[in-house]
């Protein structure tokens, strides 16, 4: 199973799209992530042949229909740090709703490019490709306790993937176990983790063959969406930040940078060449709010930034993202990456700017090399900060949040048909 399965399509590199082209001739990157080739016209291009495959792999039993109703449940057991954790949920059909109104809540703004191309993909193969990720409320842990009673069996499904996450999946076609799932369910708020772009292309999809086709009536498969369902409470859910790079600061220069930072920032010097251990333990282990890393790669020095001016604040929030002023993603991208650096908020997303990491060890490199001038480390977003952000339906900073392990694609498909 590990070798036809790949992470999202969106953290997949182009060495690691080859690697997976040649890793297996069933591998769910030619449907999900295509290669563009030179030849390639309006008529004939990765959609179309995303489409050719995922037919002839139906015809030829590569893909196998379900042949009654079912919900799944996922498990994925992962090492952080030097602890294992097991997140668990379940891949099961939502109804889609629109993000101003309902119970599906987003966190993250959306830009068109992606959803071009998720777009394309769905009216070419008529079918999800891939889950997204969704998370919900479950104070007692009913939801959670239920699922674990349903996954005492062996698991029709149990591999390990490339990047050494183990995943479990139990196929429920009981109707009276589906049916009391989705009476625990009802009415409970669903948060967008991972895949806003596709939740806001399977709407658009949903709208245009609704529009196409005005004879369509009752609820029909292209209404849904296929989703995987977390408790807030697992244990297993786990965010990691997402540290930023920046470059192509105008008129650089480190102790013009600093000198400003400490009219609002308590600035103190780490050390030079640290360990990512040391600075990170330091980092993590503090108790004082919004306080960052610097690393300046001229010098090879650390930094630590205590916001200390709360008054910044006040300025910074007053018209623009008041929502972000408890956020450190909020604060690090209006206090610092825009009004100290000068890179305006549109400009965060572009990677001439600024540039997202989860490695440490990478962020220092990059900067060490020259490839960048700063790298800002900051700690994880906390769940119950994106679940006040999206109830209000705002959005966070880009990249505020990093769910850890990535959901697999490729074990489920859900056809649109």
């Amino acid at each position: 199973m590990s070798s036809v399965v790949t992470p999202p399509y969106d953290v997949i590199s182009p060495d690691g799209q080859e690697r997976y082209y040649l890793i297996h001739p069933n591998n769910i990157i030619r449907l999900d992530f295509g290669k563009d080739f030179s030849g390639d016209t309006g008529k004939t291009n990765k959609y179309t042949r995303a489409a050719e495959f995922l037919s002839n792999w139906r015809k030829q039993g590569i893909l196998q229909q379900e042949d009654a109703p079912a919900i799944y449940i996922y498990d994925q057991e992962f090492l952080s740090g030097n602890r294992w954790f097991s997140r668990r949920g379940f891949i099961a059909l939502v109804k889609l709703e629109p993000f101003d109104k309902g119970y599906i809540y987003p966190h993250e703004q959306t830009l068109p490019g992606p959803k071009a191309d998720r777009l394309k993909l769905t009216q070419s193969c008529q079918a999800n490709l891939s889950s997204i990720f969704a998370l919900f409320p479950d104070g007692n842990n009913e939801v959670d306790s239920y699922l674990s009673a349903m996954a005492v069996t062996k698991p029709e499904i149990d591999f390990t993937d490339d990047t050494g996450v183990k995943n479990k999946l139990w196929v429920i076609k009981e109707k009276q176990t589906i049916d009391r799932l989705v009476t625990l369910m009802k009415e409970k708020p669903l948060f967008i983790a991972d895949g806003h772009h596709r939740y806001e292309t399977s709407l658009a999809y949903k709208e245009q063959m609704r529009k196409e086709n005005g004879r369509l009536s009752g609820d029909l498969p292209l209404d849904y969406v296929m989703m995987v369902c977390v408790s807030m409470n697992n244990p297993g859910l786990q965010i990691l930040p997402a540290h930023r790079l920046v470059r192509n600061i105008k008129d650089f220069s480190s102790d013009r940078i600093l000198k400003t930072l400490k009219e609002s920032f308590t600035v103190e010097l780490i050390g030079k060449g640290c360990r990512v251990e040391e600075f990170m333990s330091g980092l993590n282990n503090r108790a004082e709010n919004h306080t960052f890393v610097m690393y300046v790669g001229q010098e090879d020095a650390y930094y630590k930034l205590l916001l200390s001016n709360e008054k910044l604040l006040d300025a910074v929030f007053a018209n623009d993202h008041p929502e972000w002023r408890n956020l450190d993603a909020g604060i690090l991208h209006s206090a610092i990456i825009h009004k100290i650096l000068g890179i305006h908020s549109e400009d965060v997303a572009i990677k001439e700017y600024v540039k997202y990491v989860k490695e440490e060890t990478e962020a220092v490199s990059l900067v060490k090399c020259g490839q960048y001038q700063l790298a800002f480390f900051l700690r994880p977003t906390r769940i119950e900060q994106v679940r006040e952000i999206a109830m209000m339906r705002k959005v966070m900073p880009p990249k505020s949040t990093y769910f850890y392990p990535k959901l697999v694609t490729g074990i489920v498909i859900n056809s649109l048909t």
